[in-house]
């Protein structure tokens, strides 16, 4: 799944992630000189906001639910009571699916400033998040893909979305983590505001 995060402090949970590649893009200007660049998903029409939520709001695009299992490993010490808080210095970067930079390809497909496709997720360090934040996996291979780094000290666990939810936490795609693919297990981050925990069963 990744590496383990360095940081020092009761919040020291293991975090599956890596540092992305960088692709380099079009050094061509997304929109030409002169027309407005949105930077809100909000600013876009309602039909081309549905679209870009639809493919970059991982609770749409995975059709995730309050009864979605997740799952990560972390250090049994962190572990207390059965429950689990958020790490504060998560080494994760994520997707900010509410919030719009250019697309840097939005010239080649033709894409005006009002459409969908002319922009992408701001990203941004977990750890600037206003929250303290779990890195979890989510799909149908998730368990077995934390499963294989469950060893010595750290133990696989299963936590439950709408835990998250309904103590005021959201949803975003971690763009770091090396483990998704898109498709049977996938990489999340998920706030948990401080001072709150969420339980956390551990499995085979």
């Amino acid at each position: 799944m990744g590496n383990v995060c360095g940081v020092s402090g009761s919040q020291h949970v293991y975090s599956p992630t890596a540092s992305p590649g960088r692709v380099s893009g079009p050094s061509t200007p997304a929109h030409p000189i002169g027309e407005q660049r949105l930077t809100s998903v909000y600013q876009l029409s309602p039909s081309q906001r549905e679209q870009f939520l639809n493919r970059h709001d991982p609770m749409r695009k995975f059709s995730l639910d309050a009864e979605t299992p997740l799952y990560r490993t972390t250090d049994k010490t962190y572990l207390r009571k059965g429950q689990l808080a958020g790490n504060p210095e998560s080494c994760a970067r994520i997707a900010l699916h509410e919030e719009l930079v250019d697309n840097p390809f939005a010239s080649y497909v033709g894409a005006s400033p009002g459409e969908a496709t002319a922009y992408r997720p701001k990203e941004m360090r977990a750890s600037d998040l206003k929250h303290p934040s779990l890195n979890v996996m989510v799909g149908s291979q998730a368990r077995d893909a934390v499963r294989g780094y469950a060893h010595g000290n750290h133990v696989a666990v299963r936590m439950r979305l709408g835990d998250f939810l309904e103590k005021g936490g959201k949803v975003y795609t971690d763009v770091s983590a090396v483990a998704s693919n898109g498709d049977t297990a996938n990489a999340l981050i998920v706030t948990l505001p401080k001072g709150r925990k969420v339980r956390a069963d551990v499995v085979d």
